[in-house]
């Protein structure tokens, strides 16, 4: 039974090694495919999240450039976010209650 044993593991010894093989760089280690399976996907979400800043900052990059050449543009900006008003008129927010 012993001998049949190391026959055995000696026909085999090839496919145990790339098992344990298989193994340890799947599953075991810091570059195992698992982990980078994990940062692929963080660096992707990361880029989306980059893109979100960049169109963001040009939308603001265009707000301020139109607030530094046009007078109405500081008017409207005035009146929709800090709600300032002309002396004829009122002004009523609605807001939802969610």
């Amino acid at each position: 039974m012993n001998k049949n044993i190391k026959q055995w593991f000696f026909k085999l010894k090839y496919v145990i090694a790339l098992a344990i093989f298989i193994v340890a760089v799947g599953f075991v280690g810091e570059s195992s495919l698992l982990k980078r399976i994990g940062q692929r996907q963080e660096i992707s979400r990361l880029r989306e999240e980059i893109d979100t800043y960049n169109r963001k900052f040009e939308e603001d990059k265009k707000v301020l450039n139109a607030l530094k050449h046009d007078p109405e543009a500081v008017r409207d900006v005035a009146r929709s976010r800090y709600y300032m008003k002309t002396d004829n008129e009122d002004i009523f927010i609605v807001e939802d209650d969610q």
